[in-house]
């Protein structure tokens, strides 16, 4: 009779064992399938800071460069003080408008370039998504049909 009853016992936990192991192969296959998107959404987002960071950059130099350059035209024109003093204030004050349009233009080009990044990254976000979502669809459609 114990016989009997081991039998039955170890075939209940062969048959639990089995279904558990498929329902770990089907789990570990899901996550995987998972990973994919998230690590091309990971290695998008890494590509899009370098990019900005490299775009932002090249803007920030080029702002210095203007910068060095109006400096020294301001050097420039200091011998002039002394014979026309108005003309140094006016063009100071030029130099003082096109700096500040320089600045304002800096700005929009900054937040033009962070947007486009965003817009980017966003769209892949969205892709990443979308084949996320699918590949959840599509393992709860393979997890109904194999428990039926």
């Amino acid at each position: 009779m114990e016989t009997a009853t081991q039998e039955r016992t170890s075939r209940g936990f062969e048959q639990a064992m089995v279904s558990n192991g498929d329902a770990a192969a089907f789990s570990i296959d899901v996550t995987r399938q998972m990973i994919g998107p998230m690590t091309e959404l990971a290695i998008v987002a890494a590509k899009e800071r370098t990019r900005l960071a490299a775009e932002l950059q090249i803007v920030a130099l080029e702002a210095m460069h203007e910068a060095h350059a109006a400096a020294l035209r301001r050097l420039s024109v200091w011998p002039d003080m002394l014979t026309d003093p108005l003309r140094l204030y006016h063009r100071g004050f030029l130099e003082t408008l096109d700096g500040a349009q320089r600045a304002l233009t800096l700005m929009g080009t900054s937040a033009r370039l962070v947007t486009q990044a965003s817009e980017r990254l966003q769209t892949a976000a969205v892709d990443a998504g979308r084949r996320l979502r699918e590949t959840l669809e599509d393992s709860a459609g393979l997890r109904e049909t194999t428990r039926r």
